[in-house]
This record gives structure tokens, sequence and C-alpha cells, in this order.
């Protein structure tokens, strides 16, 4: 009877996470922009992958959640250049509600810095450290060495995507155009 019991809780748990996923795929179809129809799927299916990465490290976790390293290490292997990269911080544990969001954050970020910023020119990098601070795990994304930024003339999806994750996950984010690159701090509650 008891493994009767847990067969359901687990088939609901499946259940209620394919329907979630499946409700991500959507919003994302519906609402990524592009200049044409290559542009879309390419987008599209970037954000997908990032999605279905995300999955693997739970499903690889037993649903317990993830490991904020193991994210990072993902979203930028993913997108750019392995000797363009470096990323540090303490050991962090994500809980299960948190490992797809940060995903999806990550993936936008390394998109742009692979399309725009510093991963898309030789000798640039992209940085990603993060420390814990009154249980607030304060993430920072450092890019230097690409081309010039500058601060977009109008927020995309990505930009909107960008503000929906981190309100998912109770946290902040602020932007700066600095002169050697793009900087994004990232804080949320543990």
């Amino acid at each position: 009877k008891r493994n009767e019991e847990a067969r359901k809780l687990l088939m609901h748990e499946v259940d209620h996470r394919a329907r979630n996923v499946l409700s991500i795929v959507h919003s994302l179809t519906r609402l990524t922009r592009a200049d044409d129809l290559e542009s879309y799927k390419e987008i599209l299916v970037g954000r997908i992958n990032a999605l279905a990465r995300a999955q693997t490290s739970l499903a690889s976790r037993r649903w317990e959640g993830g490991r904020l390293e193991d994210v990072v290490k993902e979203e930028l292997e993913a997108l750019c250049p392995r000797d363009s990269t470096e990323f540090e911080g303490p050991e962090v544990a994500l809980s299960p509600q948190q490992v797809q969001p940060i995903s999806m954050l990550l993936h936008e970020l390394a998109t742009n810095a692979n399309k725009y910023g510093a991963c898309s020119q030789f000798g640039g990098r992209v940085s990603v450290s993060w420390t814990i601070k009154a249980h607030q795990v304060m993430l920072q994304w450092r890019e230097t060495g690409g081309p010039q930024v500058v601060a977009p003339m109008r927020e995309g999806f990505g930009s909107s995507l960008k503000s929906s994750v981190v309100a998912q996950i109770k946290g902040t984010i602020t932007r700066s155009w600095e002169p050697t690159g793009l900087v994004v701090d990232i804080a949320f509650p543990l």
C-alpha cells in the first residue's frame, strides 16, 4: 500500500513538472521575437535547450535541486568558448524552484555575450563570481575585452525574460554598461 501511495505521489509530481515545462515552452514560443524565421528558430532552440539542461541537471540530482556552479558551468560551456570564461564561488545548493530560472537567466546573458559581447571576439572574457551575504547569493556577471558596449535603445523579450526569472526567484538584477564591458549583479535569497 505504501509503494502504491509513493507511486501515485511520484506520478502526480511528474505530471506537474511536465505541465510546467510545456507551459514555459508555450510562453517562449509565443513571446520570442526575431527579424526572420531562421533567427526566431535559433533563439527559440537556444532557450529550449537551456530549459532542457536545467531539467537534466534536476533529474540527475533526483529533483532535489542543483548546484549553482553546475548551472553556471553548463550555460557558459553551451555558448561561450571555454578559454574565454571563468567562474568561482562557494558551494551553493539551489532549490528545485531556483535551478530552472537561474539557468534561463544565465542562458540569456551567455547568448548576448556570444552574439554582441565579450565572447563575440577574440580576447573577450566572461567572469561569473558569487558570494553569500546575509542569506543571499550575490552573483556577478562581468564581461571584459569585448566590443564597446552601449545600453540598448529598447528592451526586447530577453530583457523581459531576465526580469521575469529574477522575480521568480525573488531576487534583484542591475545591469551596468561600463566602458570595459557589461556588468550584471543578481541577488537572490537562499
